[in-house]
């Protein structure tokens, strides 16, 4: 008998429970059924309609009863036999055809699974030599968290690691959600307190993102897990370049409660002692049936920043990103103990801040009304950013990349406020389209940018550091405009880098009155030809002025700065500019900044190694920039993390390296961190195969 596929799908309806015919009974049918066919065809035609007529009518009978005793279609599962299909195919046609089959007793050719089987995995982890290995066993299992928790010293679990005093226990215990304690002891300022109630709920929903398995059932070891705070006499709960985010915790079992101390000198100190709380608690998938949490029961720690600026800058002037994806670098921010989110709002492309005083500017500069941020906006992110520990420094560049958005100055009767808006071609006006720069001499411009750094300052509440962008200006879009020549004659100018630097020390004194009268600790430029010699003697102070420095690290840029006394923040563009290796987004032209800046570049990048020691206390610490050109929603956690995260344990850590290749213990502790920021919704872009991960030192 020929099967085809029609066939074999409708015998799949077919019940074997429901056949109750033997093989000696079927044989006979078929005996008896030729007979019939001989007799019919010698019989009168009116006979033969009314006999076959009689089969067509018990044939229709004996499928309707076969389909009503057949198991549902959403009953049927794959099979659960390790037989091919062609055997099953061929048994279930010579069962159905009366053949011999190999159908044993009891046993059926599909089966139906009430309940979806459970993975069972032979493999288990032991520490060797510090490192866990992998290794198959029958029972007693150990997981790969355990392993990790256990094994490696006491550099192990933590990112970014502790710099000073680490002490990790090697014995852990289940612990359950509902035992975890808090209680806020020594702390004096009311304000302090009431950001540690919201850092203990963003503790409880770090860990209970931990958890695979809702109600697991396996029994504590402990009562409870008690959690004592300590801010001391810590007064406000702003970010400072001088906050002491320095903090202690100490981890000890008493009988039954396990209790754990974090104390600090500031809010912020004692919310990274919550952090790195955190990361000594992990899920063990095989701790009883269904999996627990389990934490350790002893550590003791003692840490600081190597750095007082930890940054990461986000463009959202080439490309509009929500705020809810702007939190979810805020929360890879806290996990990392990074603290600065260097707002790029604006460029020439957009101008998506819909201001109360100056509404025109979204009105004329925004992709959409779907892609503003509002004053609410900004405030909620300001407040959620600073709850994890971070300030947000909000920089409206200008002079230049300051196109859209600016243009509707002369229809409301203030002259033109940019110049060079779109000018073609772009190449001769701008590094790329849409070009523009703010208009030097209309004192307009500048009573804007007031009004909107004051809007801007009083929302984030961030004063000491204010960001003014001035990198990349070009001088031949002003010398075309002859009412520009004629100003700069009026004074004598000669040099149009005179007329820059004019424009920074009226918008200096603009930023002063917006920020209430008080010059801010430190007033950040990008680095440019007016920050080199001689100029920047001549025109900035190195008191008030810090230079972000974004050139070559091999370039005499910021060995210039600092020989020259001005405080540097780093962004080396070959190592820290996280937007590079992704190719050319125009037709003509070459990549913007040539190839991809791997983690190992980013954690490897340590220029102040070659600086002179009298000169390091000026380098207040670095910051990677992903520029949006080429980076979409979708895009933006993966090219972040986990580079960023290696930024963030070089800013914070600054663990020696060779600049060849990076310790063993990095990648372990990065491949458990990366499992983390998943666990809290932050997409990562991933290191190696994750076989790496589970068989560590295997892959270097």
């Amino acid at each position: 008998m020929k099967v085809t596929e029609p066939a074999f799908c409708i015998a799949n309806l077919v019940s074997p429970s429901s056949l109750k015919f033997d093989v000696q009974a079927i044989n006979d049918l078929q005996t008896r059924l030729g007979t019939l066919v001989r007799m019919v065809g010698s019989m009168p035609s009116g006979w033969m309609r009314r006999i076959l007529l009689f089969l067509v009518l018990m044939t229709g009978i004996l499928l309707i009863a076969m389909y009503a005793h057949a198991p549902p279609l959403a009953s049927l599962q794959p099979f659960a036999t390790r037989r091919r299909l062609e055997d099953l195919q061929r048994g279930l046609v010579n069962y159905l055809a009366g053949n011999e089959t190999t159908i044993g007793p009891g046993e059926r050719l599909y089966e139906y699974l009430e309940e979806p089987r459970t993975f069972q995995s032979p493999w288990s982890w032991a520490c060797v030599a510090n490192r866990c290995e992998r290794r198959a066993v029958r029972s007693s299992r150990t997981s790969l968290a355990t392993c990790t928790a256990h094994c490696g010293g006491n550099t192990r679990l933590l990112w970014p690691r502790p710099t000073e005093n680490i002490v990790l226990g090697d014995d852990s215990v289940i612990l359950h959600l509902q035992q975890i304690e808090f209680v806020t002891v020594n702390t004096s300022d009311q304000e302090t307190k009431d950001l540690l109630e919201h850092a203990k709920d963003i503790f409880i929903g770090n860990i209970r993102s931990l958890v695979k398995v809702l109600n697991a059932k396996s029994r504590s070891g402990i009562d409870s897990f008690i959690v004592y705070l300590s801010a001391g006499n810590a007064r406000g709960t702003t970010l400072t370049l001088d906050t002491d985010e320095s903090y202690k915790l100490e981890l000890v079992p008493k009988g039954k409660i396990l209790e754990a101390r974090i104390t600090g000198k500031s809010y912020f100190g004692v919310r990274h002692g919550l952090e790195t709380l955190s990361q000594l608690i992990w899920w063990d998938e095989a701790t009883g049936k269904q999996g627990a949490l389990r934490v350790l029961t002893r550590a003791s720690i003692e840490d600081k920043p190597v750095f007082s600026y930890r940054g990461l800058l986000v463009d959202t002037g080439r490309q509009f990103f929500p705020v809810e994806e702007l939190k979810r670098v805020i929360d890879g921010m806290a996990a990392t103990k990074l603290n600065t989110l260097h707002w790029h709002l604006t460029d020439s492309q957009s101008f998506p801040f819909d201001s109360a005083q100056f509404p025109e500017m979204a009105r004329w500069g925004a992709y959409s009304g779907d892609h503003i941020y509002t004053p609410d906006d900004v405030k909620d992110l300001a407040d959620y950013a600073r709850i994890r520990g971070v300030r947000i420094v909000v920089e409206i560049d200008s002079p230049a990349h300051a196109g859209a958005g600016w243009q509707w100055g002369t229809e409301h009767g203030f002259g033109e406020l940019a110049l060079c808006v779109d000018q073609q071609p772009w190449s001769s006006y701008c590094g790329e389209p849409n070009c523009g720069q703010l208009n030097p001499i209309n004192e307009h411009s500048y009573r804007i940018l007031e009004g909107l750094y004051r809007e801007l300052l009083d929302l984030t509440e961030v004063r000491d550091l204010v960001h003014l962008g001035g990198d990349e200006v070009n001088l031949e879009c002003w010398a075309q405009y002859g009412n520009i020549t004629l100003a700069m004659q009026a004074q004598n100018m000669t040099d149009h880098h005179a007329l820059w630097a004019e424009f920074e020390t009226k918008m200096l004194q603009r930023l002063i009155r917006a920020n209430h009268d008080k010059v801010p600790k430190a007033v950040i430029l990008w680095s440019s030809p007016l920050t080199k010699r001689p100029y920047i003697m001549m025109y900035f102070d190195p008191k008030i002025h810090v230079i972000q420095s974004w050139g070559g690290s091999n370039w005499p840029e910021t060995p210039d700065l600092l020989e020259d006394g001005f405080r540097v923040i780093l962004s080396h563009v070959d190592a820290w500019y996280l937007d590079c290796g992704f190719g050319r987004w125009r037709e003509s032209g070459e990549a913007a900044c040539g190839e991809y800046r791997t983690w190992q570049t980013v954690y490897n990048h340590r220029p102040w190694k070659d600086y002179p020691p009298q000169q390091l206390p000026l380098v207040l610490g670095g910051e990677a920039a992903i520029w949006s050109e080429q980076t979409g929603q979708s895009s933006l956690g993966p090219r972040l993390w986990p580079r960023a995260s290696a930024l963030a344990e070089r800013l914070w850590s600054d663990l020696p390296t060779n600049s060849y290749s990076t310790d063993e213990n990095v990648y372990t502790r990065l491949a458990m961190h990366i499992e983390v920021l998943n666990s809290r919704g932050i997409k990562t872009e991933s290191m190696w195969p994750h076989w790496c991960s589970q068989n560590p030192g295997k892959c270097l």
